[in-house]
């Protein structure tokens, strides 16, 4: 995008925002993982800096459940506009008797920046970031953690409530106007 896509003006506010403003619908306990905290000051939610830098959303996880002690962490990239509250709800029931609930698209994409974690996935996290692994998948593969992957019809969700924005083009797929 060329900028910082959590800053980016979607119907007159930033989308983070939008889905801090979401999330205030299932929790009072928000963090926003970033390492330009300054940029946040304006949600008046507390910013986590990555303690693995370079290692992307993995660190970012990792740093929130460091941040923020607590059973359950709904875990959103900030680029998901469409993103329902009414999936949340769902997910997070979903991911009950699991350490991970994860959508999946119907062509079997696996959606780990829009999912359900549980405090149970962190010394994973942590021993994969200290590999220097930098995927989700990573924390899944040959361990003792349980996934739930979630279909579209199991989640009542659309394919392009998971649609992220990644270019120009995608803000006009979705109807977006780009006023950035």
């Amino acid at each position: 995008m060329g900028s910082n896509k959590a800053l980016l003006n979607v119907d007159g506010r930033p989308l983070i925002q939008i889905l801090s403003d979401r999330m205030r619908g299932l929790t009072d306990r928000i963090v926003i993982s970033a390492n330009d905290p300054d940029s946040y000051k304006f949600l008046n939610i507390p910013v986590v800096l990555d303690r693995f830098s370079g290692h992307g959303p993995l660190a970012g996880l990792h740093a929130a459940m460091l941040g923020q002690k607590s059973t359950l962490y709904v875990l959103l990239a900030c680029d998901l506009p469409n993103l329902p509250i009414s999936f949340l709800q769902k997910m997070i029931l979903l991911s009950k008797g699991f350490d991970a609930a994860i959508p999946r698209t119907g062509d079997g994409l696996a959606h780990p920046l829009c999912a359900v974690y549980r405090r149970t996935c962190l010394p994973y996290i942590e021993q994969a970031l200290k590999r220097g692994e930098k995927k989700f998948i990573e924390i899944f593969l040959n361990k003792p953690l349980s996934v739930r992957w979630i279909s579209p019809e199991e989640g009542q969700y659309n394919e392009t409530d998971l649609a992220n924005i990644n270019t120009p083009e995608d803000l006009h797929k979705l109807g977006i106007p780009n006023r950035s």
